[in-house]
Parts: C-alpha cells; structure tokens; sequence
C-alpha cells in the first residue's frame, strides 16, 4: 500500500513555484518523498498540491517498458542474504554508543532538559532496585500469616499457593500503579520519556511476575508448599538459575524495543538484537544443562505413582529438546531480523520457550487434578467403569485443547494472523488450513472419545469362566447386543468424514475421491460376493432379533452362548470353553434357547413305599419358598410344581417336577430346586429309590 502511493506521487504530480498554476508546457518536478512517510500523510500531499495548482503530467505516448518479473528466491540466496545482513549488523554495533546523546537530542526536542533526563532515568534505577524488596515484603507477610502445612496431598499445597500467589500479585499491583506514577511525573510530558516508562514498567511487571510464579512452583524457602516433587537442594538450584534468566529476559526484550525507538537503522537494531541472543542463549543452553537432573526428578515423581515409560525418557531427555529449541529459537530470529522484521521478534523468541514451559505445567497440573476429580472411595463397580470412562475421554479432550490452543498462542506470538490472513500469505495458504485440518481431526477424536465412553458404559462386562449362571437379568438386552456394530460405524463413519472435510480445507476437490469410492465399493462388491451375502445375512438376522448378545444358541452344526457380532460373522461361547466363529451366510436356522422364558422339567426317584400326597405338599411348599426368596424369586415365572407320576417301576416311584422361570440362568435354578427338595424331602422322612441287584442263582440238582 504504501510503496503504490509513493508510486503513485512520482508519476501523477508536479509541483509549481509560489503557488503558480503549471502550465502544460512547463517542466515537471518529481518530488522526492521518505520511505517512512503514511499512505495518509501521502494523500495529505496530494490534495495539497492539486488545491495549489499542480496538475498530473500529460499521458505518456509510449508504453511503459514491461515489467521483468523477478526471479524466485533460492535457499542459497537466502542464506547469502541472511549472511550478508548479519555482517552489516555486526559491523553497526558501534554506532550504539550514540545512544545516551540521542536520548538527551530526542528529549530536548520536545523541551526536555538534559537534567531532566538524566533525573528520570534516577527514579527507573531506584524503582528497579525497590522490586525485589516488595516481593521480599509480600513473602515475609505471607509467612507471617500461615504456619506450616500439616496436611498431607495436593489439595492444602495449592490452597496455600493460591494465597500466597494472591498476597504477591496484591503487593505487585500496588507496586506497579506506584512505579508508573512517579516515572508519569518524572518524564514531565515528553513522548519520549512516557513511552519509555510504560515499556520499563511493563518489563519490570513481567519480571516480578515470573518471578512470583517461579516462587509458588519450586517455593524454594517453604518445602510444605512446594508443588513440585523434589528436595530443598534441587529447589535452590533450579531456583537461582531460573531467575537469573528470567531477570535478563524482559531486560534484553525492553533493551531492543529502546534501540528502535531511539532511531537507529535496521541494522543497529538487528546488530543489537543478535549481540544479546548468543550470550543469553548460551546462558540458557547452561542453565539446561545445570538444572537436568533436579527437573529430571521432578518429572519421575509428578504424579506420585509409577513412573511411566513415557515419563521416564522425557525425564532423561528433556534437556536436550530445550537446548535444541533456544538455538532454533535464536536462528529463526536471526533470519526474521535479516529478511527485515522489526523489534517484536525479540519479545517473540524470549515468548516462546516460556510459553512451552507454561503449556508443560499446564499438562502437569491436568494429568494430576483430573484423576482427582474423578475419585470415589465408596462406590460400585458401574459407578466405577463409568468414572473412569469419563475420565479417560476428559483426559483426552483436555489434551487435545492444550495442543490446539498451544499451537494459536505461538502462532500469535510469532505474528502469524489465523483469523483473518492477508491473501496470497503463507497464512492463507497453508498455516490456516492446516489448523483448520487439525481442528477438525481434533473435534472428530473428541466426539469419538465421548461417544466410546458413552458406548463402554452400556456395554456389558465380560464374564469369566463358569459365570454364566451369575449372569445379571438385565445383561440380555437387544441394545448390549447392537452396541459393538454402533460403534464401528460410528468410528468408520466419523473417521471417513472427517478425513474428507480435513482434506477440502486445503483446497482439494473431494468430488473425484468420492466417486472413486464408490467404483471401488461396487468392485469389491461383485468379487466379494460371499463376504456380500454375510453382511446382508447378518443385517436380517438383527433386524429380526434373532439372538442377542448372551444368549444361548443352535446354529444345527454348533451352539453355545453369544459373545459378540460383527457385520460378517457370529462368535459362540462352547459350554466347555471352546469359542466358533460361524459367518452369518452359513447359519441355515437358529434355535434360541434364552428367549422369553424357559420350562424345566426333571424326574426324581423315590421310593415305591412314598406317600404321593406328602410328596406332593413338600414339593409345592419349596416352590413357594423359591417364590418368595429375595435373591431368586422374582426370576420364576410359574413356581416350582408335581406334575404327578411318570412311571412306576419295580425298584421306583418316578415322580416329575416342572417349573417356568426367566431364560438367563434356567440351570442354576433346577441345581437350587433340587438342593433344596432334598434338604425338605430329609425333614419329611421321604427316602429315593436305592439301586436294587437281583442276582438268581441255579440250583446244584438242575446243572
């Protein structure tokens, strides 16, 4: 914009002398204008000029020469031009001592004296040197206030923190409205001397600030409120190297922002600039180093549990990704000063490992609290399945949206415009849609992540061997049953679309891949023709409510109890362990033997002496007594009854029992029916049939 109106005046405008209207024939004069001057300040000219006569030049006869198109950058030309700008910069570093008398010049022209100036910077050095003693003040009212924490966890650590983080912001504030007040009236008017105050004072906010929040993490003066998990020694370590850098951070960051403001070139800012990233970077490449081991131990002991695979290498190898990270860090800044980005890539490159390490303990704290929040001592085991459900599918959502919102915070810190991108910009072309690809790969696995938990909480929980008969009454149900195909569609469905709107985001006709789909489908269709008769087998056997899971089946070749389905086949649970897997195209009929309800019948033997009427009254009062039991009785539907004698024999009486009950455990039913039938049938003095031998003999005179 401001390089087409520039343009713009050199080709449109001539001026004329002393306000003389010029004349088509008289001389043009191309005005000369700065490259730092607005598009506004452009117009301003322009109609300044046009109101005093000046007319744009006649049009020109001949086309302007074609414009050559430049050629496209190169890595080496990039490099080369990255080489030879750091060089000039690193040449301009002396030009820095110019800065106290650019100062006083710059004060001076707004009718500031030189003692003045110099009174200003007085008050900032005393004001500097009064920050540590006001946090020292909140720390020793805070201590005066709280006595050690007897409590043991988590939950009174961070109570105290919050206390003592809330004393300490109280005392900052006050601080801070006090420092920028006297620096206010100090600077007696003077743009210059207010900027500068609001940036010192800003800076020095931010450094005590990190420091509050170095302070209630390592706490390295009161162990009962330390929140990380190491000794006093690794706290005082890691505490005077942490604060040594986050000292020097805001001073580096208001050190360059001073150095533009006062004047000087790209150059002299960019020379600045890389002078204070290669020492602090090494100080932060030592500070890594010294702190390995007490930041190593924190990470294993975290969570206070074991420690993890994952966390074990992150403790044995975070140092090394940090390092890397302050040396790409001080490169990508390197090349933005280069190519001619201003003062903001500092604040950006001291940002962005401290945002890192806020998105680390963000994580931290959310690896430990979400558990917390999902803890019961005194419930069942449902309850218990679906806290952790649900704790699983928060642990993953939150995950997600730290890594989500991570990604936006960098790229705001590094300038990059997600909301709204400039056309043609790497924006626009590639980071926008490759958030957006993300974010929708991101709501698909959060949705999928609920519903699974939803879908595990209904799903009924697998049995061991020989707990068939312990089964729950509810367990059979049509919804268990059609659960594990809900939810592979769901996963197919949510996958296949969200791949879909992920791949149109960077512009991709998905038109095409969809209709290749579909030929694909058909192909396999017509050469899968068996696996084709499964399925559709398969779907009329649910949409009939054939079987369900946990349900006793015949196929006529193989039965057993229903474990699971998918769209091709059937798995059956053997009686005697054995598990078949039978597709749905080969199952011919089904013969369901837990529907509804279930008749048992079975014979008992008795004597052939037994009084029929007391058998008959003893049987009926133990199914009455079935009936009315709490644990089984509501699982007979018709109680346990003599239907009269079957058969006489010649050593027995056969008498036949039969009851009607609920089809989930039919077998455990009879086995407690005839406990309970020999307990009364003992009380009654009813004795079984014994197994009499005849044995006949032949006499001596017949051989």
């Amino acid at each position: 914009m401001l390089a087409r109106s520039i343009a713009l005046a050199l080709l449109l405008f001539c001026a004329g002398a002393g306000g003389r209207a010029a004349e088509p024939g008289s001389t043009s004069v191309v005005l000369q204008l700065p490259p730092s001057m607005s598009p506004e300040a452009v117009r301003e000219l322009l109609a300044d000029l046009a109101a005093k006569g000046a007319l744009p030049p006649p049009a020109q006869l001949a086309e302007p020469p074609a414009a050559v198109s430049p050629s496209p950058p190169t890595s080496a030309g990039l490099a080369a031009n990255v080489w030879a700008n750091t060089v000039e910069a690193l040449r301009s570093l002396p030009l820095l001592a110019q800065a106290p008398k650019r100062w006083t010049d710059l004060a001076a022209t707004e009718g500031i004296p030189r003692h003045a100036a110099i009174r200003f910077w007085i008050f900032a050095l005393a004001g500097l040197l009064t920050a540590p003693l006001i946090g020292q003040f909140a720390r020793h009212l805070f201590d005066s206030r709280r006595r050690l924490i007897s409590e043991p966890g988590l939950v009174p650590r961070l109570q105290a923190a919050g206390v003592k983080l809330s004393i300490a912001i109280a005392s900052l504030a006050v601080y801070g409205c006090m420092y920028w007040l006297v620096l206010f009236f100090a600077s007696s008017g003077a743009l210059i001397l207010q900027q500068t105050a609001d940036q010192l004072v800003w800076a020095v906010l931010k450094w005590r600030l990190l420091i509050i929040a170095l302070s209630v993490v390592v706490s390295p003066y009161r162990p009962d409120l330390r929140l990380l998990a190491i000794d006093g020694a690794d706290a005082a370590t890691a505490s005077r190297w942490i604060a040594v850098y986050l000292a020097l951070n805001p001073a580096i960051v208001f050190a360059i922002w001073f150095v533009e403001r006062l004047g000087f070139g790209h150059e002299v800012v960019f020379g600045a600039a890389f002078a204070f990233a290669l020492p602090i970077t090494a100080y932060k490449v030592a500070m890594y180093w010294a702190i390995r081991h007490p930041v190593a131990r924190a990470i294993r002991g975290a969570t206070g549990g074991e420690c993890t695979p994952l966390r074990r290498c992150l403790a044995s190898f975070w140092h090394w990704f940090f390092i890397g990270l302050a040396i790409a860090v001080m490169v990508a800044a390197t090349i933005e000063f280069a190519l001619g980005k201003g003062a903001w890539v500092t604040a950006a490159s001291a940002a962005t490992q401290g945002v890192i390490v806020v998105l680390a303990i963000i994580w931290q704290a959310g690896q430990k609290l979400i558990p917390r929040l999902f803890a019961a001592h005194d419930a069942g085991l449902a309850m218990t399945l679906r806290r952790a459900s649900f704790e699983r599918a928060l642990l993953r959502l939150f995950d997600a949206l730290l890594w989500i919102i991570g990604a936006a915070w960098l790229a705001q810190t590094w300038g990059l415009d997600l909301i709204d991108p400039a056309p043609g910009s790497i924006e626009r072309m590639f980071v926008r849609p490759a958030f957006g690809a993300a974010a929708t790969i991101v709501a698909a696995w959060i949705l999928w992540t609920i519903l699974s938990a939803l879908i595990d909480e209904r799903m009924p929980q697998a049995r061991g061997p020989g707990e068939e008969d312990e089964a729950a009454a509810g367990s059979i149900t049509r919804v268990a049953t059609l659960l594990p195909l809900i939810r592979n569609v769901v996963l197919i469905g949510l996958a296949v679309v969200a791949i879909i709107i992920a791949l149109s985001t960077f512009g991709l006709n998905v038109g095409p891949l969809l209709a290749g789909l579909g030929v694909v489908g058909i192909a396999v269709g017509f050469g899968a023709q068996t696996l084709v008769r499964d399925v559709i087998s398969g779907i009329f056997f649910l949409m009939e409510d054939a079987f369900r899971v946990g349900e006793y089946i015949d196929t006529g070749r193989l039965r057993g109890t229903v474990e699971g389905m998918s769209l091709r086949s059937v798995r059956l649970r053997h009686q005697n362990g054995q598990v078949h897997t039978i597709p749905f195209g080969q199952v011919q009929a089904v013969t369901n033997f837990s529907r509804d309800w279930s008749v048992v019948k079975f014979n008992l033997h008795l004597e052939p002496t037994a009084d029929i009427e007391t058998v008959r009254k003893t049987i009926k009062r133990v199914g009455q007594e079935l009936s009315e039991d709490a644990d089984v009785g509501t699982e007979f539907i018709q109680p346990l009854k003599m239907q009269g004698v079957v058969d006489v024999l010649q050593t027995a009486l056969v008498v036949r029992c039969k009851f009607t009950a609920t089809p989930v455990r039919p077998t455990y039913l009879q086995r407690l029916a005839l406990r309970r039938l020999i307990e009364a049938f003992g009380a009654a003095e009813i004795r079984f049939a014994a197994p009499n031998v005849t044995v006949q003999l032949a006499s001596a005179s017949a051989a």
